[in-house]
């Protein structure tokens, strides 16, 4: 009765073991980024004509204490991802706060 017993202990034990190795799998699979793997700025040149800043839709700091080697700024114009020293970020900041867009009239009907 006793080597019945233990039996079913270890298979019990194996059943939750491998339970709980699928539900850690399962955690670390839907809690990682979509893009697990960082695709970062190589090389980040100090010089952006001001006409594509002006372009700029949205941007964001890449740092190196991340999976990265270098900080950057990358700009993302249109569907593009540009990168650039994070000195620009200084005259992105100056240049979109000068540049209002242009109001349209209403036309009257």
């Amino acid at each position: 009765m006793f080597i019945q017993n233990h039996c079913c202990s270890i298979m019990e034990l194996k059943a939750t073991s491998v339970l709980l190795l699928v539900c850690v799998t399962i955690i670390i699979l839907t809690s990682t980024k979509v893009d697990a793997i960082p695709s970062c700025c190589l090389t980040a040149p100090q010089r952006i004509s001001n006409h594509m800043l002006r372009s700029v839709s949205r941007y964001m700091i890449q740092e190196r204490s991340g999976g990265c080697d270098i900080d950057a700024l990358v700009l993302y114009i249109q569907k593009r991802r540009i990168c650039a020293d994070l000195k620009v970020l200084k005259l992105l900041k100056k240049l979109k706060k000068n540049h209002k867009p242009k109001k349209t009239k209403a036309k009257p009907e």
